[in-house]
């Protein structure tokens, strides 16, 4: 049974877990994740073509999960920066607002430009 209030997989890695168990934890977090399967996939497909070798279908996933690392590495020490920190604790709903509606903005726009797409090819 693991211990109560603590997350399944870190359940052995001691009161503060290393860096090593904060990864795994992440990536299976994000494994299990459908949307981020489905980013994945969709980042990976157009450069996978019938000709490839496996071989480079393995290099481009190392690629791109070698990439999302270091960019949420960086993240993080981003946000170890006191400065940083300070100024998205007091502007944090506001900056969230602003992040939906810019994400908001780019779904619609998907929407239309499929929905566009698919009255062209249909016409």
């Amino acid at each position: 049974m693991w211990p109560r209030g603590r997350n399944a997989f870190l359940a052995g890695c001691g009161d503060i877990p290393p860096a090593s168990c904060i990864y795994r934890d992440a990536l299976v977090t994000n494994l299990m994740n459908p949307k981020a399967t489905f980013f994945f996939v969709a980042l990976s497909a157009p450069l996978l073509e019938k000709n490839h070798d496996p071989s480079y279908a393995l290099l481009i996933g190392f690629l791109i999960v070698a990439t999302g690392t270091v960019g949420w590495i960086l993240w993080a020490l981003v946000f170890r920066w006191q400065p940083i920190r300070s100024f998205y604790g007091r502007y944090a709903v506001i900056l969230d607002g602003i992040l939906s509606l810019v994400l908001a903005g780019f779904g619609f726009s998907m929407l239309y430009s499929f929905g566009r797409m698919t009255v062209e090819n249909f016409s």
